[in-house]
């Protein structure tokens, strides 16, 4: 069974399996979880949680991210559905630890949204760097927020409401996850370090924390911490790089001026975490990075067969 789809359909009512032997029921909600970081290196345990009411209706964490023999493989998907007809209002949590089911918090994810009614909807929540340092948890396996008030969650860095209007999310289709494939090897990746080897930095306006660059323009942030994939995980003084998707609230966008938006987050940690702005061009073997296509690397379920 692939890593990628993490669970068997988890019900969220009474109802406690289908019989129709495995197949979607029409109410659900497809989440998946994503990073830009590099595994186990940044983290290595993912924490899922979800609640219905304030009651806990699931709470599973997947261990050894990024091993031979993983929990689980990034992207990742679980399934929830309604047993009663759909619309019934959940909370989820994703959180990146470190070391253990109950080890510090690194990222923490949230949504406040509704099972669809008669469809299966696609959620993504994103564990990247720019939220870093945004979760906490006291031992006892739930996680708060440490950088956003209550309603609110964060995204590249940002708070921005949690709650998110089901019918807005679009269908689920697993290409739209796994780089055109299934989550069992196959679809395609972006191989950050190639398509950036040759990338310099570029000068960043500061002030509107924009870049020149056009709608075929790859993105991503050098960094100081050894956070990202690296040219080589065991040198220290290797270069770091944290690729953003284009398109994306969790990513960069091209303004109508033609430059490129970044994430005010990236503008604030300059003179911190991030050393340098660097931009390559799409290519055939190198297309623009998008929130549908993941990086490449040994934790992912894309483009990469289990050893």
């Amino acid at each position: 069974m692939s890593r990628g789809r993490l669970t068997a359909l988890a019900a969220l009512a009474a109802l406690a399996a289908l019989a129709c032997g495995g197949c979607s029921p029409p109410d659900e909600i497809v989440l998946a979880i994503s990073t830009d970081l590099s595994l186990p290196k940044d983290f290595d345990v993912l924490q899922v949680q979800v609640f219905e009411g304030g009651t806990g209706k699931f709470d599973s964490a997947y261990e050894r991210l990024g091993d031979s023999e993983p929990g689980a493989r990034l992207p990742a998907t679980i399934g929830f559905y309604s047993a009663s007809g759909g619309g019934e209002s959940i909370t989820i949590k994703v959180s990146a630890r470190v070391q253990d089911a109950l080890g510090p918090v690194r990222i923490l994810r949230e949504a406040v949204t509704k099972i669809p009614k008669n469809r299966v909807a696609l959620l993504t929540l994103p564990l990247n760097f720019l939220c870093d340092d945004s979760g906490s948890s006291e031992g006892s396996g739930d996680v708060e927020s440490t950088l956003c008030e209550e309603g609110q969650t964060c995204v590249a860095g940002a708070c921005v409401p949690k709650t998110i209007d089901a019918s807005a999310l679009p269908d689920y289709w697993s290409g739209n996850v796994y780089g055109g494939g299934k989550g069992e090897g196959d679809g395609d990746c972006f191989d950050v370090t190639a398509c950036f080897k040759d990338a310099k930095p570029v000068e960043v306006d500061t002030a509107a924390c924009t870049i020149e660059g056009d709608a075929t323009t790859n993105v991503a942030l050098e960094t100081t911490s050894h956070d990202g994939i690296c040219d080589d995980d065991d040198d220290p003084d290797s270069r770091c790089l944290v690729a953003l998707d284009a398109g994306s609230a969790d990513g960069f966008q091209v303004g109508a001026d033609g430059r490129i938006q970044l994430p005010l987050a990236v503008c604030g940690r300059m003179a911190d975490r991030i050393a340098a702005v660097v931009t390559s061009s799409a290519t055939a073997a190198c297309p623009q990075k998008a929130a549908g296509l993941p990086t490449c690397g040994p934790w992912s379920a894309s483009g990469s067969k289990e050893p």
